[in-house]
């Protein structure tokens, strides 16, 4: 039972209680999907998706249940140029399966966030009903693939991982691996090898470590000249499936790109090329989740996709930023502890008085530059709110601030 109501939470959490099916409203419990493979389908909402050509994905889906129910399909759409009512009619009334409901525009909006889905419609198939782990991020292009038969297990995000380590002479359980993709056409890649090499050098002085690489070349003669400058494998150029594969896998969109996954194929930190050139003897690898960040350029992505609380703070002094880790760092254990959300993270920030954080205060319309100063800011929500003035700021008057963020009494200003 205790399961259960687990599953039961966590699919509310990540979609509503209730989800669209065609025109009618449906209640979501723990048997909705019965076991199935389930695709999340994102579609951007805006005027021009509305002529989305959908009936490849409808012959699959009809063509795969018509015996028995293999898949369940769960569309998302989410506001792009708009998040007009009338094309999201438009684009769900008739469709054959589950879609989130349009006045569920929180979780339209972070689902995307959660599952890193740009500016173009995506299938991802996910492999039970907890919606955890992504098989792979190419459905609507293994649609087109006639040669390939559903649910193309061979085309997996862990199976080609796993084709992928084979590669290395290490392969065990403790093992972390980078895929560095780069190109000897690409001026910053062959600035980054040495950094690479350095830090690898160091790592595997404590911890194992392998690097594979993951050519972008457009020839052989510059793959051979590229690879021959790196002190680990490479995918050999002959094999285009492979390397293509990856870099869709990862859905690597420039050069150069460090990875980090487990011997599963699991995403440890996509940002291997930041961490080094920030941490560039590895002492942090492998650069796991932390509770409380201190704000640089490198962390601002992270504003993008995820609610963060961040205290700006006088000076960039390091005796202050272990005075303000003092008071945020039992907050954020607890959050993590007793607050875990399926939809999101709520993450941590430290803002010294520097460049980054005046570019923040610029970005969230945040014109008073008092210091220290408390924020939870929602880029994806396009919301800001600013802990009341006058309150001092300790351990108990942050937590405070956090939970009217879960409790919904929070309030915010737009920033966007």
């Amino acid at each position: 039972m205790a399961v259960e109501l687990c599953l039961s939470s966590r699919l509310t959490e990540l979609l509503g209680d209730r989800l669209l099916y065609g025109s009618a409203t449906v209640e979501l419990n723990e048997s909705t999907f019965n076991g199935s493979l389930i695709a999340l389908y994102f579609v951007p909402l805006g005027s021009e998706t509305v002529t989305t050509d959908d009936r490849a994905l409808r012959d699959l889906y009809k063509t795969v249940n018509e015996n028995e129910k293999t898949l369940n399909i769960i569309q998302i759409c989410y506001p792009d140029l708009a998040d007009d009512r009338k094309y999201f009619d438009e684009l769900t009334n008739d469709v054959p399966w589950h879609s989130v409901l349009y006045e569920y525009a929180e979780k339209r909006i972070r689902l995307r966030h959660k599952y890193r889905v740009g500016n173009a419609e995506t299938l991802l198939i996910l492999n039970d009903s907890y919606l955890e782990k992504v098989h792979t991020r190419n459905g609507l292009k293994l649609l087109s693939c006639r040669e390939k038969s559903f649910p193309w297990t061979n085309l997996w995000n862990e199976k080609i991982c796993q084709e992928a380590l084979k590669l290395s002479s290490n392969e065990s359980n403790e093992t972390i691996y980078g895929l560095y993709f780069s190109a000897h056409w690409c001026p910053p890649c062959k600035a980054f090898i040495p950094q690479l090499i350095h830090a690898y050098d160091s790592i595997r002085k404590r911890i194992q470590f392998e690097i594979i690489f993951v050519s972008s070349d457009r020839s052989e003669q510059s793959y051979n000249s590229h690879a021959s400058s790196m002190p680990w494998p490479s995918v050999p150029y002959s094999n285009t499936t492979l390397r293509q594969d990856l870099t869709e896998c990862f859905n690597v969109l420039g050069i150069p790109y460090l990875v980090l996954i487990d011997n599963n194929g699991n995403i440890i930190t996509e940002n291997g090329r930041a961490e080094i050139t920030e941490d560039p003897d590895g002492v942090y690898f492998p650069w796991r989740r932390r509770f409380v960040y201190s704000l640089s350029s490198r962390l601002l992505p992270k504003l993008q996709s995820y609610p963060a609380v961040v205290l700006f703070i006088e000076g960039d002094q390091e005796e202050e930023l272990e005075l303000a880790e003092g008071v945020l760092l039992p907050v954020a254990q607890q959050v993590a502890k007793t607050r875990s959300n399926a939809l999101y993270d709520l993450l941590f920030f430290i803002a010294p008085d520097d460049c980054t954080s005046d570019t923040l205060r610029q970005f969230t319309r945040l014109t008073d530059d008092t210091a220290p100063l408390l924020t939870l800011i929602d880029i994806p929500m396009a919301r800001i709110s600013v802990m009341e003035y006058g309150i001092h700021i300790t351990e108990k008057s942050i937590m405070n601030f956090v939970l009217g963020f879960f409790d919904g009494t929070m309030k915010f200003t737009p920033i966007l």
